[in-house]
């Protein structure tokens, strides 16, 4: 009984020793793998697609990336964001590896929607409200009248004076529908001052808007008119979609009954 015994401990001891090597052998395939990548994976070449109006060294600069860096440890996240803050009409970044030392960016960059006055400087806005960039006049850009940005800050959400938060909330939506639908080049002000519509100035047109969330409806009977042969060309005039009976109503600017 006794030999017995010993024959038991010492094969339990035996396997305790295995299962301690298998650890210890993961653990050094782990290190060593972690150390090749540390040493053999270093980027050297970074490829920026999509920029327009910035050049590759300053989306390069703004990501943080440096000859050198570890590719395998690169934080796609925060590359990403470190773009979008840096760089205000960036609006989205897609981040690839290269293996084994290459890295590709490819950024989507806004185009300006709008113009917001803060009552000393003008504000380009991208259509979902981000603040893209101070200039002294709207320029070609669609300027608002009826709000005022407060305190603007680049690459941030735009904010206005009080009581204008619910007016902001329209013109945002109004911005969205008007860029989904590629409308936006031929807009040229936008005027949020009266009480319970929105008048948008549109190629030779006054488009009076309901306020509300969602344009997508008031827009499609906009363009639906625009299209239809029973439209006279070349005539200004201003189209009412405030009542919601399905139709564009409109009044040429000189009535000639």
């Amino acid at each position: 009984m006794a030999r017995e015994r010993r024959h038991n401990t010492r094969r339990r001891r035996r396997g305790r020793f295995r299962a301690l090597y298998r650890v210890l052998s993961i653990l050094a395939v782990a290190a060593a793998l972690g150390m090749a990548c540390v040493v053999f994976f270093r980027i050297n070449e970074v490829h920026i697609e999509g920029n327009e109006r910035y050049t590759d060294q300053q989306i390069q600069e703004a990501s943080g990336i440096r000859t050198g860096d570890n590719l395998i440890t690169l934080s796609k996240s925060r590359v990403a964001g470190n773009i979008i803050v840096r760089l205000p009409y960036v609006g989205g970044v897609s981040i690839e590896r290269l293996l084994p030392d290459g890295v590709r960016i490819t950024v989507t960059e806004h185009t300006a929607a709008a113009a917001v006055s803060d009552g000393t400087d003008w504000w380009y806005i991208a259509g979902q409200g981000k603040v893209l960039e101070r200039v002294d006049d709207p320029g070609q850009v669609m300027p608002i009248t009826g709000l005022t940005a407060r305190n603007p800050i680049l690459s941030d959400q735009l904010r206005v004076e009080e009581g204008q938060e619910t007016t902001l909330e329209y013109v945002l939506a109004l911005l969205e529908e008007l860029e989904n639908r590629e409308m936006l080049a031929d807009c040229t002000g936008l005027d949020c001052t009266a009480a319970t519509s929105i008048t948008l100035l549109y190629d030779i047109y006054q488009v009076k808007l309901p306020r509300r969330l969602d344009y997508s409806a008031q827009l499609a009977l906009l363009q639906a008119a625009l299209a239809s042969d029973r439209m006279p060309q070349g005539v200004a005039g201003t189209f009412d979609l405030t009542v919601q009976d399905g139709r564009a109503y409109f009044q040429p600017d000189h009535d000639e009954s």
